[in-house]
């Protein structure tokens, strides 16, 4: 009995074109697949680069994203798709991947201001040692320790340091937050460039 006449690629239906990706996706070898749809090897590999052009080509969707949420954190997220009126999770989860080199960057800014409050921090922080040195050396000997009005000026100023920092650092983690829902919402909204 003769061998079953091979088939050219343009007698695959699409079913078989689709099956052969998936068998083959599945680890079966090509060899086997061109015996069981009767065709040749070549033609084997000529569907599974078509698939493979046409997923390129066609920016098919093919990668899925997971990620586990607590019941809390997912509420508040459909919260958040309900005021923006996005009816899809994946919708707005795209628009946020595709805006990702936008919305997660170093704010330079804050950085640099935030370098800035270090130095003034380090500062402050070496005079409140020396002060605390000049007391403790000042006990160890038995003397009363020289902490004069000048003293007591300088630990009030550092105190008044030490807050108007953390005032300053709370501000700028406001703006940076500020800044950042601002970005969201315009992504959530479809106001970006790029693929939807």
């Amino acid at each position: 009995m003769a061998a079953p006449r091979a088939k050219s690629m343009n007698r695959l239906s699409q079913a078989q074109r689709f099956a052969i990706t998936r068998k083959r996706s599945e680890g079966v070898p090509v060899a086997d697949l061109a015996r069981e749809f009767g065709v040749t090897t070549r033609t084997i590999h000529y569907t599974l680069r078509a698939d493979q052009d046409r997923k390129i080509d066609g920016r098919v969707r093919t990668e899925v994203v997971n990620v586990r949420l607590t019941p809390k954190e997912l509420a508040t997220f459909d919260a958040v798709l309900a005021r923006r009126e996005i009816h899809s999770r994946a919708d707005a989860l795209r628009r946020l991947i595709h805006a990702a080199s936008d919305l997660f960057v170093p704010d330079d800014d804050l950085a640099s201001e935030m370098r800035g409050l270090s130095a003034a921090l380090n500062r402050a922080g070496n005079n409140v040692n020396q002060i605390a040195q000049r007391l403790n050396e000042a006990k160890q000997r038995g003397k009363t320790p020289p902490y004069g009005n000048s003293a007591h000026t300088q630990v009030r100023a550092l105190g008044a340091l030490v807050f108007d920092i953390a005032d300053q650092v709370q501000d700028m983690a406001q703006r940076r937050r500020s800044a950042l829902s601002a970005e969201v919402a315009r992504v959530l909204k479809g106001e970006i460039d790029g693929p939807e």
